[in-house]
């Protein structure tokens, strides 16, 4: 239901592209290929171009918003739509708000489960679904796939639990065209993929569409579990694009994907935690990839087939049969944890870095010398620590956290900490294996007299106007992030920070 009538141009375009390729370049597109060492800003970045002063030049998505996709302004400074029922269609339904036009910020009102009878489909750009914002056990999204098939998105702390519906999809996809960040989502139950986002389609003269890119994307702080084997095809994900970062998400219990690489360029993969996979880990490529798999943790699980496949980091596809390239993408594997390898994680090279089709020691070492990158190719920033910490932090605050993690997530936390499935050897066919869809508990929200997204007990605390929705565009503090954003953010909209800084750009809420 929309609430609030005043929203941003939703036409200008500007460009700070490093490598722009002129054939599709988005609205505001922008890619920072900076070496992940470095924990600053240094590039005054306008994000979009638009004369609002909201507009700042180069904040975060949000504080704890890292890697190639972090400077979305997603729908900030748009109307607010309130989700106030569970309901597949209709005024206050879900898909109202994802289908409306215009710059927009999604809040909700409600909590439980949207069963979804088609497609929910993303396809008007600008936009923040903030699932942090649902009172009791939160949101969780059932049946029919979730996509995005457009730019300039932000999703957050929302469950996507497909379940084995007649027709194969993923849990989320689609065809993302950039400027996209997905953080604390929690994907499951796909027949495809759990969580997909790597290329689009874009129409070509003539009428032929033409595979391309995704642009600067982030997935952060996900879970991908439980993929359904019903068709031998239980897979984690397809993730890629052009400048991508995806770090601090945990695979489990999915037989492949975990992830493959679904197009070249900058694939930035680190901090990451996968178990329980079958015969496949990180997998794919082509030969214009530069990948970086650093600071990862593998944990086999009871699925694992035995052998190489046990202590498998990565499996590059050397060449891509589909390329005129006749060359080999580039790896740098490094600082990689395998449980229970020694040999590996102190070399992950020794035997991590495997290939198909090779027989003899010399192919092996052949190829190695051709797709070994000597140094990490530039990728966006993130705040990296070492593999075993990354997996303490990732099992701690990973998925959909809040406002509470649900029984499902909870479950997958437990056994892989444990090493031990609760359904024969992890992988599931069907979501009953596991119990199915838990009861989400209801809970009243927040009184909101002038529906503005903001809950009056926040607004009278701060000082805001809590019987005028239009201070909910306003930013009181000029640090960029209007109010309504502070309060999705858990800051206070009273004290100025500077969110360029990489020392303040710290997520606030758990």
């Amino acid at each position: 239901m929309s609430t609030q009538n005043k929203e941003k141009d939703n036409a200008p375009k500007s460009c700070f592209n490093l490598n722009c390729d002129d054939t599709m370049c988005l609205p505001g597109c922008f890619r920072l290929l900076l070496p992940v060492t470095m924990f600053s800003l240094v590039l005054p970045l306008i994000v979009r171009g638009n004369a609002d002063a909201l507009e700042k030049a180069g904040i975060p998505a949000f504080p704890g918003a890292e890697g190639a996709g972090a400077f979305t302004s997603g729908g900030r400074g748009g109307r607010i739509f309130e989700v106030t029922n569970l309901n597949d269609v209709g005024p206050g339904s879900l898909r109202e708000a994802i289908e409306a036009e215009g710059i927009r910020i999604v809040i909700f009102r409600v909590s439980g489960i949207i069963t979804l009878e088609k497609l929910l489909t993303i396809s008007n750009p600008y936009i923040t679904v903030a699932g942090q914002t649902a009172p009791g056990d939160g949101i969780c999204i059932r049946g029919q796939t979730t996509e995005i098939n457009t730019h300039d998105v932000v999703l957050r702390y929302l469950r996507f639990r497909r379940g084995n519906i007649k027709d194969r999809n993923d849990a989320l996809g689609g065809y993302p065209v950039g400027n996209i960040i997905v953080d604390h989502c929690s994907a499951s139950w796909g027949l495809d993929e759990n969580l997909s986002l790597y290329r689009y389609m874009k129409k070509m003269p003539g009428g032929s569409d033409k595979k391309m890119p995704t642009e600067n994307i982030t997935i952060q702080w996900c879970i991908s579990s439980e993929a359904l084997d019903l068709n031998n095809h239980a897979f984690g994900a397809t993730w890629g694009g052009r400048n991508c970062s995806f770090h601090h998400n945990l695979f489990a219990c999915n037989t492949g994907r975990n992830p493959s690489i679904g197009w070249g360029d900058h694939f930035d993969f680190r901090n990451n935690v996968l178990f329980n996979w079958r015969h496949r880990t990180v997998d794919g490529g082509d030969a214009s990839s530069m990948v970086n798999i650093v600071a990862n943790y593998y944990k086999p699980g009871p699925a694992v087939n035995k052998g190489a496949s046990s202590y498998r980091i990565c499996r590059p596809q050397h060449l891509d049969m589909h390329s005129e390239a006749q060359r080999d993408g580039k790896w740098y594997v490094a600082e990689n944890f395998v449980t229970g390898n020694p040999k590996v994680t102190a070399d992950n090279w020794d035997g991590g870095v495997q290939f198909d089709d090779v027989e003899t020691q010399a192919e092996i070492d052949a190829l190695i010398t051709k797709v070994r990158g000597k140094s990490a190719a530039p990728a966006s920033p993130i705040t990296q620590q070492s593999a075993e910490e990354a997996y303490e932090l990732v099992l701690a605050r990973a998925g959909a956290t809040l406002p509470t993690r649900d029984l499902v997530d909870k479950r997958i936390i437990k056994i892989v900490r444990t090493g031990k499935p609760t359904y024969k050897n992890g992988i599931i066919d069907i979501p009953s294996d596991v119990g199915g869809w838990p009861q989400y508990k209801s809970a009243s929200a927040p009184v909101d007299s002038d529906h503005d997204g903001m809950p009056d007990r926040w607004e009278k605390k701060f000082g805001l106007k809590w019987k005028d929705s239009s201070d909910c565009v306003k930013d009181i503090d000029s640090d960029g992030y209007t109010n309504v954003e502070e309060w999705l953010n858990g800051t206070d909209p009273t004290q100025f920070i500077d969110y360029r800084k990489a020392e303040n750009n710290k997520n606030l809420l758990r």
